[in-house]
């Protein structure tokens, strides 16, 4: 409390925020000793005055023309509010800004026609090496609060996010950017951001939907009809690949067997290993290997290499790269089995084809260049007119894109016979049986199985097939 005059009493609230003025009639002044005189308690003091002493006290968010318009109308016997004060702003906490689905749930894909794929629940974050994972957001600054009294009143500052950092995850150098250092699966673990080289799963239905992984994926069952894994690195399935799909860039690992039920069920940029491969189509960039392959289209860029007890090729076209071996190929009831070395044996139509294709091109080079000899000795004796400088261009440009296209040509027709000539080093081995009914192609020549035979190897010789000791 202050005795501004005699009649003027200023008080501040208990919190300092707020300063109140108390005009008091002559009826209301304490005269008592123990009232403190204020060197403006005389009457008739002026406004201009006390509003000047109230200021050397309240500095902070006085009311001036407020106080003046109160002493001058004389509003007695009210508390009234002249000032307030300035309430701190308080700062903001810092947090973590996720750039990945940090709670993704598994929801099915709607197609265009309004269905529901419960095939594909998209249950995976995917992230590429050097790919932004999370941004550090720092604490914003707050505002200092101020008393009436111009006392500071400091704000809440706030608080730091805590950023815990896990397996191939970095911070970058400027201090606020968490970004992936390997491909894989991002996700949350106990508050760190982990990304995961390894995707591991019980089985590939319907509770997990189609998999699409830049990384390793582990089945530790079974991948079941109809479901498909996508992946970049390895894919390992502990049981059994029934009528599913595999994609990736690794090798293939499956240790029960693969039943494609007649349809493409791996395609591969590395190996295949497997128990038995049956009714399924393969496709690998390097080799297959297998205890048995039944009734099955199997490519491989390198060598099919079926092993074991039985290690058995029966029914369907086996075409390797390299070699092709086996202990038992074909069966006692003849089962047609084709086995082509060389990744493709109709290259020499191939070949014949672009020969053909090539001499109608050097036949209608012939007639252009004819054309244009024709021009050239009209130009000479000046009878070029217009018209035939015009068809003289034509030509010129036709005679030019023919020979690009001869040189392509010539060049495609070149790697060709390269490749042709690599499948004659191709050999087809045979450490137990080969029964009639067996078809055997290496590069454009072709053998027929009639009789049966016993640990033998078949490769090319001099353009035949010929059959030598295994």
């Amino acid at each position: 409390m202050y005795n501004i005059s005699p009649n003027i009493k200023l008080e501040v609230s208990r919190d300092g925020m707020k300063a109140y003025i108390t005009l008091l009639d002559e009826k209301e002044i304490d005269t008592s000793e123990d009232v403190e005189r204020n060197a403006y308690g005389c009457e008739g003091v002026g406004v201009d005055k006390i509003v000047k002493e109230i200021k050397g006290i309240i500095k902070v968010g006085l009311q001036e023309d407020k106080l003046k318009h109160i002493l001058t109308d004389g509003d007695y016997n009210r508390k009234i509010c002249i000032a307030n004060g300035i309430k701190p702003l308080d700062g903001k906490d810092g947090y973590i800004k996720y750039f990945f689905d940090e709670k993704r749930k598994l929801t099915p894909k709607i197609l265009k026609d309004g269905t529901v794929d419960y095939r594909e629940l998209d249950s995976i974050n995917n992230v590429n090496k050097g790919e932004q994972l999370a941004q550090i957001v720092p604490p914003k600054k707050g505002e200092y609060g101020y008393k009436v009294t111009g006392e500071m009143i400091p704000y809440r500052k706030g608080k730091k996010p805590v950023l815990r950092l896990g397996k191939n995850v970095t911070l970058l150098d400027d201090g606020v950017s968490v970004v992936a250092k390997e491909s894989g699966l991002v996700r949350l673990s106990n508050g760190k951001i982990i990304v995961s080289e390894v995707f591991e799963v019980s089985n590939v239905d319907k509770k997990i939907g189609n998999i699409y992984f830049n990384g390793t994926v582990i089945v530790n069952k079974n991948v079941l009809n109809g479901y498909r894994i996508e992946a970049d690195g390895d894919v390992e399935v502990k049981g059994l690949v029934e009528g599913g799909y595999i994609q990736n860039v690794g090798d293939v690992l499956v240790k029960r067997g693969i039943q494609g039920y007649n349809r493409l069920a791996v395609k591969t940029q590395g190996n295949v290993i497997t128990k038995f491969i049956e009714n399924a189509r393969i496709e690998s960039a390097k080799n297959v290997t297998a205890e048995a392959i039944m009734h099955s289209y199997v490519v491989s860029q390198k060598n099919i290499v079926v092993i074991g007890k039985r290690g058995l090729i029966a029914g369907g076209v086996c075409r390797a790269g390299g070699e092709i071996r086996a202990k038992t190929i074909g069966s006692s009831m003849a089962t047609t089995t084709i086995l082509e070395i060389g990744m493709e044996p109709e290259l020499q139509e191939k070949v014949d084809e672009l020969k053909e294709e090539m001499a109608t091109i050097e036949d209608n080079l012939k007639k252009i260049i004819k054309s244009m000899d024709l021009l050239n000795s009209l130009k000479k004796v000046h009878r070029l007119d217009e018209e035939k400088s015009k068809m003289y261009t034509r030509l010129k440009n036709t005679r030019d894109d023919l020979n690009k296209k001869l040189e392509v040509l010539k060049k495609q027709e070149k790697l060709i016979n390269e490749k042709i000539k690599k499948s004659d080093t191709g050999r087809v081995k045979v450490a137990g049986t080969i029964y009639p009914g067996v078809k055997i192609i290496i590069g454009n020549s072709t053998y027929y199985v009639k009789d049966e035979m016993t640990r033998c190897t078949f490769y090319r010789d001099e353009g035949d097939i010929r059959v030598g000791p295994y």
